[in-house]
Formats: C-alpha cells, sequence, structure tokens
C-alpha cells in the first residue's frame, strides 16, 4: 500500500523539542509510513539519527544548507 510522507517542521525548536517531537511522532506511525523532519538546530543533526539507529529506524539525512532534512521509512 502506498503511504503519503508527512512533514515535521522543528525548524525554530530546540533541544531536547526537535528529538521529543520526532519520537512522538514516529511511535503514532504504521509500518511502511514516511516522515520528513525538517530541522534548523545543529545538536538535533546528531541526536535524532543517533536515537532513530538505537531504534532500528532507517533513515536518510540530506544537508540543505543551515536547515536539514531526516527522512524515516518505519519498518
Amino acid at each position: 500500500m502506498y503511504h503519503d510522507t508527512e512533514v515535521l517542521d522543528t525548524r525554530g525548536d530546540i533541544c531536547p523539542v526537535p528529538l521529543l517531537k520526532t519520537i512522538k511522532k514516529v511511535g503514532a506511525m504504521h509500518s511502511n509510513d514516511t516522515l520528513k523532519v525538517i530541522s534548523d538546530h545543529p545538536p538535533a543533526r546528531r541526536s535524532i539519527p543517533m536515537e532513530l539507529k538505537k531504534r532500528g529506524i532507517q533513515f536518510a539525512f540530506n544537508e540543505k544548507g543551515v536547515e536539514f532534512e531526516i527522512i524515516i521509512t518505519i519498518p
């Protein structure tokens, strides 16, 4: 089944808000759902991917200047 990509925009949020919002959203998603997290908070570049790896969740990371995107696919 095809699922649309949901967007979580955390630009302007500071730690730990981007991570907390991401984990909350991921917890409510279903298998094969995709979430695009957009952020501009440098510590989230590391904290979100670390937490996703710990949970065994696949993601792709894209730099967009001072902003970045993390594309998450729920297993």
